[in-house]
């Protein structure tokens, strides 16, 4: 029989906000990350900009405490409402990244979304905070289903989502506009169970 939607009231669902891996500190947003926000996200415009362009404010505005505490404020709330759980992926005392979590909570289906600054790429930073995520997703949060995806040009998504045992489940054609307007294929990934991520040890509260 197949699985049915379950009837379920998010907010007092307890959720981490504090997430530990061998070498990352996962912290839920607070306004005390808005200087550290910025020098990532000035850092790294060039290379998130072709990926998240249509989410990003201009290089003054991503450069910008202020600007940057205002999208923590919106952060918070919608972590607090449950609707859009995001946590800043931290290596010792530095900021290196964002995933966020978005759950559809009747369904148990939870898409994850991530960015790390460009001084940081290539480490493994992604696979790791990734893949203690899917963990977390499926074992705190109850998900069924686990799903991420890129624009297809995006080959380092492609290679950190293969290396985590994600199954790709769909080429949606025209679905992800580039800076210029070229409109490219959306790739879709999904796993059903955190088999194979046992060896990311990671622990929250």
């Amino acid at each position: 029989m197949p699985p049915k939607a379950r009837p379920v009231d998010p907010l007092p669902i307890s959720v981490p906000t504090e997430v530990e891996t061998a070498r990352l500190h996962l912290r839920r947003p607070l306004p005390t990350m808005a200087d550290a926000l910025a020098e990532a996200r000035i850092e790294s415009f060039a290379s998130l900009h072709p990926w998240f362009h249509a989410e990003m404010g201009t290089e003054a505005e991503e450069a910008d405490p202020g600007w940057q505490a205002a999208r923590l404020a919106a952060e918070v709330t919608a972590f607090n409402q449950r609707e859009d759980l995001t946590y800043y992926i931290f290596n010792a005392d530095r900021l290196i990244g964002m995933i966020s979590l978005r759950p559809l909570w009747r369904r148990g289906q939870i898409k994850l979304t991530y960015w790390i600054r460009a001084s940081a790429q290539r480490q493994g930073y992604g696979l790791e905070a990734v893949g203690a995520m899917a963990v977390l997703a499926f074992d705190a949060l109850s998900a069924r289903l686990v799903t991420t995806g890129h624009a297809e040009p995006n080959l380092g998504s492609a290679r950190l989502a293969h290396a985590l045992g994600f199954e790709k489940v769909a080429r949606q054609p025209l679905a992800c506009e580039l800076p210029d307007g070229t409109l490219v294929a959306g790739i879709g990934y999904a796993r059903e169970n955190r088999d194979g991520l046992k060896g990311h040890v990671v622990t929250w509260r």
